[in-house]
């Protein structure tokens, strides 16, 4: 019984602080980092989907929540150094042709120190080449 106890303890201590596609939709829209282009919302939208897979993610989620905004959520998946992690894409439209995409990621395993850890600078990189 002392070991059944004991092992639910140490799973509760291991995903204290991991995140899920749920947890990661529902943060603040406007939380992680920002960049704002120039140009048509269904332009960057398609440019902020390429960008997530080239990244190395795999879309677990792409929805369009309103008329202005649209969440992508993408995963990396684990592998023998990492638990992965997932990042959420926000595009909104602010004005025609101002579009801010704001890039969140997440470690699954909040002490994986071997993840990757941070996808905005190669997607919101990604988005800009493509829409020049």
């Amino acid at each position: 019984m002392r070991k059944v106890i004991g092992g639910i303890s140490l799973m509760a201590v291991m995903c204290f602080g991991c995140a899920s596609v749920s947890g990661v939709r529902d943060e603040p829209l406007t939380t992680g980092y920002s960049q704002t282009y120039e140009a048509a919302f269904e332009n960057v939208m398609k440019a902020a989907r390429e960008a997530t897979i080239e990244s190395g993610l795999k879309i677990e989620e792409s929805n369009k929540i309103d008329g202005k905004t649209y969440m992508i959520i993408g995963k990396a998946g684990t592998s023998a150094f990492s638990w992965g992690e997932l990042v959420r894409v926000v595009v909104q439209e602010q004005s025609p042709n101002l579009v801010a995409v704001r890039v969140l990621t997440k470690k699954k395993l909040a002490t994986n120190v071997v993840a990757k850890g941070d996808y905005s600078r190669s997607i919101l990189s990604s988005i800009e080449l493509k829409l020049k």
